[in-house]
């Protein structure tokens, strides 16, 4: 009796292989589809327009807009704005999906080609409307720019914060020289950069001199110390420090005698008589800032016409600001934490709108030499 019941399972199995043998199996589909429509204003944020705009709004045709889906990694897909400003994406599967925009644009009002730049997240499906609004923000002109500084610290139960540094990149189409600029720490201004605490010059002759290049797309690292901090005092190991032994510059003052200098790793060196301290910014909030070296009389402040660069960093949002608008509107690091091993970073490498609010997001980890993905 067992042996026919075995029997007639086994012949069973067999038709039921035979049936699905005969069958058509259909492939994974190679393309995509879907019925959904989504429509997508490109609005510009006129806090972001800075002074190069004066405040003027502008329709922005024939952006590129990047779509892709979450859940599908080779669902991307790439349309124009048109005459209004609007852009359409058709046959759309139900689902989360990324728009972006990163593109640089001819702005008739601006000095020069800026970047515009902007991303939202947003949910498809039949009961979600299919309008929505995506806002990018413009940067100012190109330039030699404060791409990232750290300045907290990293973990560590010593109060170690040597490890800092100040990333440079160069946003424009040409060859910029470092000869002769001048890096600054800035104290409360009360007229334009009249309060110079820290002043720190590269060699070479300002304006003129041609034999410190950063190529466009450039970064250029200056360390507080050009060493690697991850292992200092013995064998103290120091959690989400970095090692900064390859910086491209070091900060080095030659009044300070106990002031590491490491010999592979040229230095920018402090011009200020009776500063005995290196290049140590605040791990609250202070200024940096960058000046082609035409004024290096720093009793009185540098001349505005000079000032390359300007940011402001506060952990506060309720911080008194120590620098005019003019310079910076906002503060970079809102939200950052002491001996956190957090830096803050451009949104997009040289984006530059004159408020570090907008322009800098807090990253959780450094990125001396390249950009945040």
């Amino acid at each position: 009796m067992v042996k026919h019941w075995m029997k007639g399972i086994a012949i069973f199995s067999a038709g039921i292989f035979l049936l699905f043998s005969c069958m058509e199996v259909d492939d994974k589909p190679l393309e995509y589809e879907g019925t959904q429509q989504k429509n997508l204003l490109i609005s510009l944020d006129t806090t972001s327009l800075g002074k190069f705009f004066n405040g003027q709004s502008a329709v922005l045709s024939g952006i590129p807009v990047v779509l892709k889906n979450h859940d599908y990694e080779g669902f991307v897909r790439t349309a124009y704005t048109d005459d209004s400003g609007w852009v359409y994406f058709d046959s759309l599967l139900n689902g989360y999906y990324i728009a972006s925009v990163g593109v640089d644009y001819p702005f008739d009002n601006a000095l020069d080609t800026s970047r515009v730049t902007g991303q939202q997240e947003f949910y498809v499906h039949d009961e979600v409307p299919a309008i929505d609004t995506l806002t990018v923000r413009v940067s100012g002109n190109p330039g030699l720019k404060i791409n990232e500084i750290y300045y907290m610290g990293p973990p560590n139960k010593i109060f170690y914060f040597f490890d800092q540094f100040v990333e440079l990149y160069n946003a424009s189409s040409e060859t910029i020289y470092l000869d002769g600029m001048i890096v600054c720490r800035m104290g409360p201004c009360t007229i334009g950069a009249d309060n110079v605490t820290y002043i720190f010059q590269f060699p070479g002759e300002p304006v003129t001199g041609r034999e410190y290049p950063v190529e466009p797309g450039e970064f250029v690292v200056l360390a507080q110390d050009a060493m690697n901090h991850v292992i200092v005092q013995g064998n103290d190991t120091l959690v989400n420090s970095i090692d900064l032994t390859d910086a491209d510059w070091e900060f080095v003052n030659s009044q300070d005698y106990a002031d590491t200098d490491n010999p592979d790793v040229p230095n920018l060196d402090n011009i200020e008589e009776g500063h005995r301290r290196d290049f140590m910014i605040s791990l609250g909030d202070d200024v940096v800032l960058i000046a082609d070296g035409r004024d290096v009389n720093y009793a009185d402040g540098i001349d505005m016409e000079t000032i390359i660069d300007v940011v402001e960093y506060s952990s506060s949002s309720t911080n008194v600001k120590d620098i005019t608008e003019e310079l910076d509107a906002g503060w970079a690091g809102t939200g950052a934490i002491k001996y956190s091993g957090q830096s803050v970073e451009r949104i997009e490498p040289g984006f530059d709108t004159d408020n570090s609010t907008i322009d800098f997001i807090v990253l959780d980890t450094p990125t001396p030499g390249y950009h945040h993905e």
